[in-house]
Order: C-alpha cells, then structure tokens, then sequence
C-alpha cells in the first residue's frame, strides 16, 4: 500500500461521517443545549411552536430564576403543546411567583394542560400552591380530579382530609371516589406504598364498589387499545395508572418516545406485547 494511502483513507471516512451527522442530525440539535438563557427567552416568542416547545423544556431544566416571569408569559401561548411544556419548566424551576399564573392554568381548555399544571403546583409546594389542588378537587375534568386526589395522596396534605372524603363519598365517578379514597389512606399514614410491577390488582380490592371499577377499568382499557393500539392486561393496573395512560397517549407531542411516555407504567409483559409501537418519534 503506497506511503500515505491510510492517512488519506482515514480522512474519507472521517469526512464522510461528519456528512452523515450533518445530514442526520441539523446543526441546531448540537447548539440546541448550549444556548443561554436570554436566548431561550427570546425563542419563547418565536414564530415555530416546535421551537418554543423547545425553549420552554430547555428553560425548565436550567432551573434558572430569570426565566419564571417569561414563562408566565407563555401560558397564554396559542399552542397548547406549547403551554404544556410552559407549565412543566415552572414546576422545575420552582419559583412560588409562578403559583398564581399556574393555578388559572387549572381552567385550560386542554386537560393535559390542567393535569401538567398540577404537577407543577405539586413540585412548588407550599399552602397556597397545595390549596389550589385542594380546589382541583371540584374541577370539571374527572381527570383533573383524579390527579388532584392523587397529588394530594403523595404529599399527605392533612388539611385535603375533609375535601377529599367529600369527594370518596359523592363524586359522580367511581375512580374519582377510588382515587380520594387512597389519598386518605396515605393521608392517614397506613400507607399503600406499592411499586409498579407489585400487586397492583390489590389496592382495586380495598373499593366497596369493585364490580363497577373493574368495569371502568374494561372500558378504559378498550379505548386505549381501539385509539392507540396499546394491548394492556388491565387487571395488573389500578384506574389511575390506566387513566395515566391514556392520558399521556392524548397529550403525546411527536417529539415524545414510547418509552420515554410510558416506560414507568407499563408492566414488563405489556412492554413487549407492544414493543412495536416503541419506535423513534417522528421529527
């Protein structure tokens, strides 16, 4: 092989794969994470949704404080892909500021919108953040209810207790009653802390009404399977982890995984059951 000949070899292939990269993956997905914060506000007000989506997430995770009043600002954004986004990065960055604008974000017109606010009060803690939960208790969506409920439980907010068995004994949904109902039981300190794989049909047994849930549960599971094509053996689930997702199925952005949606839910069966539907998202 003549003298140099590897060298130049080598610089082929090492051109060839900075084409395909360049090709593949567009020059703003290397920049994307090394963009400050003052240019991520400016992204905010972008024309491309896709690209406030992206500033809103980025925000989030840079945690930093100059972003709570921009932020505040895009919760009035047009896109709801976009609000979404909006409500989770001022759950990261935990700014009690943002409580107030997060807590009108509980009348969105899209529920995942409400449900992501939630979590953001959640994340921020404190009485007036937990209160406006407490209020979620009464909010039109069942889902809504259900995570309030849910939320309430994780945190064992004694001042939820006579909110939350108003709503065990009259909310017009049985989950929504069987969701208040565990939050007590957390509340009260007899714990269910139960892991995801372990004995998820058990805490459907603590329900006086099990036949009517089982079948709420049935119905939830068909219109999982007849929208998105996900096959669930609903009886390894309780209604909150089925109404979860279904959830996150209807608020699915194309940028969002499978496993990145789903992964912390789905039992070990069920992942491979579908594991078709696993792919990359599209761009």
């Amino acid at each position: 092989m003549p003298p140099g000949e590897n060298g130049h070899r080598g610089f082929i292939k090492g051109l060839s794969l900075l084409l395909f990269f360049l090709l593949f993956f567009p020059t703003n997905a290397f920049l994307e994470d090394s963009k400050g914060t003052e240019e991520l506000i400016r992204d905010l007000r972008d024309e491309a949704p896709l690209v406030r989506w992206q500033a809103a997430e980025q925000l989030g995770r840079t945690q930093d404080a100059r972003a709570v009043g921009p932020l505040i600002e895009a919760l009035g954004d047009a896109d709801a892909g976009v609000r979404r986004e909006v409500t989770k990065a001022l759950g990261e960055i935990q700014d009690p500021r943002a409580v107030k604008p997060l807590g009108k974000m509980l009348d969105d017109r899209e529920e995942f919108v409400r449900v992501h606010a939630l979590g953001a009060l959640e994340k921020i803690g404190g009485d007036e953040a937990l209160d406006l939960i407490i209020g979620a208790l009464k909010n039109a969506n069942p889902l809504v209810r259900v995570e309030a409920a849910a939320s309430l439980g994780r945190i064992e907010y004694t001042r939820a207790v006579g909110p939350l068995e108003a709503v065990a004994q009259n909310d017009a949904r049985s989950y929504v009653r069987f969701a208040a109902r565990q939050a007590l039981v957390q509340i009260k300190g007899q714990g269910i802390r139960i892991t995801p794989e372990k004995a998820r049909t058990k805490r459907v047994a603590v329900d006086e009404n099990t036949t009517s849930l089982i079948a709420e549960m049935e119905q939830v599971a068909e219109r999982i399977k007849d929208e998105y094509g996900l096959v669930l053996d609903y009886q390894k689930y309780d209604i909150m982890d089925l109404l979860d997702i279904e959830a996150r199925m209807r608020m699915r952005h194309p940028k969002d995984t499978m496993e990145g949606l789903l992964g912390d839910l789905l039992t070990d069966k069920d992942k491979e059951r579908n594991r078709y539907l696993f792919f990359e998202p599209k761009q």
